[in-house]
């Protein structure tokens, strides 16, 4: 009961946490110290005294198990163009973030924050003296520029982000002093705190440097803003400055000031290898007062597929990852190769709960299948169909246990029924559930027949890369077919799954999920309710969520419209002890309507972490929710010498 007990505390706690970090501060006795490069910098009168590019109260991290010593690169990898693992391991820097345990919101570059009474208002003190990697200051001038310039600005943001609106109003952001701000709200505004601890939160930060963006932004430059376009090949201003503050276009801009304990200083643009250096305006110490980070900087190689990475990973040349390298089917080589390569494991613990997921869709435009989708019966028969154990034993290898689309036992929100229903194999009870459903005749090959009089035949999508997907849809192809039921595992890339989801041409899903923890439910419910298009269960009615003149929405049901209400409440209460309540009443909706199908516990992932390197923790959550693995303070991994 520790995690709910914290969970409770989350929303009024991060003042406290402020508070504790300043007794934490005043316990500890600084003559700050630098890297020795840096200190040969200002002994060179090319940078100030660390004293002078420290904030007036840094933010003392605690290392998990000892004070670091400076020097050496953390190298990772990615591949592709647009992956975010540079976002995760060099960005995850913002006014709140998440404490390493995912159990709270804590204050970051802020210094603290303010709740009042109905979470329309929130009041950050930044931390006097912050500067950008540029020296720059960053001040509450930085946050209103980007409110009034960028956010609110629609040639550059359209439209605001949900998260950042409320009562049908943008936020707004007012200077109260240089060292505070105040985002007001139009209505409450519950899961403001938890948004920011996402990767979300960056996205403010990216845009804040007004010093530096000015130049971009027609308003401020019009006379010198066409050279910049074309210099860039850019269509235009808008374009450009786009590129500067989004993702990935931010991490290919060699110049833009940042927050992070490393500084970009090769892009993250057609080359093979990026590179981050330490930032010398870094706004924490250790409780020795040592400046973090330790390490000098990090290297993320560009590979051209994960495979590449986990050759690289088992040959020694990753020091702490687990993206790539931690899905189930690497998990043996992995294993088997630490000696080899070097490096122990730690746990990387999913936050979702279900290993795959089958959805159908009730909004299909085929009103047969679409019959046979909204008949609860049909869903139940087919669940009693899938021998989850030999799915366990011959693709989990052992390491799952039968789940459905549940929270995680232990959470706040964990309903037992819900998790444990429908899970027992029996033929028997399928084929009752399956006649019940009206589905009584069958063809000459024993299939059965939708009330077309055709054979029930459709497909389930899985990602082509992700082949234990596809094998567990295959062993499900054979149960399914045992009680007369014709489903095709279809693997295709990500772009066309996501088409046909918002286009609603999908018949159903394989995919990993379930909200798992209570975080990740609150912020990512869909699969528990029709919340986006990618509540595949019902695409249709996910559009009309968000929003109703989508020409592919559908009227939702009764039941799910209910849930819409509960979400909506979700989001304006103003403690989680009310957004845990309404999430409840919302999950026994879930429960009872049976949306999805689950198979099994989504087993213990592991990364690994080079055998010299400390303060990594040996349990980290896994989730781009959480931004593995930015908030277990990597500023403060270093390698014992």
């Amino acid at each position: 009961m520790q995690h709910v007990r914290i969970l409770r505390r989350q929303v009024v706690s991060t003042v406290a946490a402020a508070i504790l970090m300043g007794a934490g501060w005043a316990g500890v006795a600084f003559g700050f110290e630098e890297s020795p490069e840096l200190k040969a910098l200002v002994e060179a009168g090319k940078l100030p005294p660390v004293e002078k590019r420290l904030p007036k109260e840094p933010l003392v991290l605690t290392p998990l198990e000892s004070v670091g010593t400076y020097g050496g690169t953390w190298r990772t990898a990615t591949f592709g163009g647009g992956d975010s693992e540079i976002e995760r391991s060099i960005g995850y820097t913002r006014l709140v973030r998440w404490n390493p345990e995912w159990t709270e919101v804590i204050p970051d570059i802020a210094k603290s924050v303010e709740v009042n009474a109905n979470a329309t208002e929130y009041t950050f003190t930044l931390r006097e003296g912050t500067r950008w990697s540029d020296g720059e200051p960053f001040t509450a001038d930085d946050l209103v520029w980007w409110n009034e310039n960028v956010l609110r600005n629609t040639r550059i943001t359209p439209a605001a982000p949900n998260w950042l609106t409320a009562g049908g109003e943008t936020v707004k952001v007012e200077k109260l002093a240089d060292d505070k701000v105040a985002f007001k709200f139009a209505a409450p505004n519950g899961l403001f705190l938890m948004n920011m601890a996402t990767v979300r939160g960056s996205d403010i930060l990216a845009a804040a440097p007004a010093h530096y963006l000015k130049q971009f932004h027609k308003d401020f430059n019009p006379d010198g803003v066409d050279a910049l376009v074309k210099a860039a090949g850019a269509t235009d201003w808008v374009q450009l400055f786009n590129n500067k503050i989004g993702f990935p276009g931010r991490w290919r801009d060699l110049g833009r000031p940042t927050l992070d304990a490393w500084v970009l200083t090769a892009p993250y643009n057609g080359t093979t290898q990026v590179v981050a250096e330490r930032n010398p305006y870094y706004a924490k110490v250790d409780t020795a007062g040592n400046q973090l980070p330790y390490f000098d900087r990090i290297t993320i190689d560009v590979m051209q597929d994960t495979q590449a990475i986990i050759l690289k990973a088992i040959s020694g040349e990753i020091d702490m990852q687990n993206r790539f390298i931690e899905t189930t089917d690497a998990r043996t080589v992995i294993v088997q190769n630490q000696e080899k390569g070097g490096y122990g494991l730690f746990i990387a613990r999913p936050a979702w709960s279900n290993a795959l997921l089958i959805t159908l869709n009730q909004t299909h435009k085929n009103p047969a299948l679409r019959a046979v989708f909204s008949s609860k019966d049909f869903r139940i028969g087919l669940s009693y169909a899938i021998n989850r154990e030999e799915l366990n034993q011959l693709i989990y290898a052992g390491q799952a246990k039968p789940y459905q689309a549940a929270p995680r036992e232990g959470t706040a929100l964990y309903d037992e029924k819900m998790a444990t229903q429908y899970l027992e194999y029996n033929v028997d009870l399928a084929n009752q559930y399956l006649d019940k459903a009206g589905l009584t005749k069958r063809d000459a090959e024993g299939y059965r027949l939708g009330q077309d009089g055709k054979r029930i035949t459709f497909a389930i999508d899985a990602l082509t890369g992700s082949p234990i997907q596809v094998d567990a849809l295959e062993m499900i192809q054979r149960y399914w077919r045992a009680v007369g039921i014709d489903m095709q595992p279809r693997p295709a890339e990500r772009s066309l799954i996501f088409s046909r989801l918002q286009n609603n041409e999908n018949d159903g899903l394989g995919w990993v999920g379930g909200g798992g923890y209570d975080f990740l439910g609150l912020l990512d419910p869909k699969w528990y309710f029709p919340h986006e298009y990618e509540s595949s269960f019902a695409t249709a009615w996910g559009l009309y969520y968000q929003n109703p003149k989508d020409p592919n929405a559908q009227e939702p049901s009764p039941a799910a419209k209910k849930q819409m209400d509960l979400y909506r409440q979700v989001k304006e209460a103003p403690t989680l002890e009310k957004q845990l309540a309404a999430m409840k009443e919302l999950l026994a909706i879930t429960r009872d309507e049976f949306y999805v199908i689950g198979t099994n516990l989504e087993p213990d992932r592991v990364g690994i972490v080079k055998t010299n390197m400390r303060n990594v923790p040996k349990v980290i959550p896994s989730t781009s929710f959480y931004m593995t693995p930015g908030p277990a303070k990597p500023e403060t991994f270093y390698y014992q010498q």
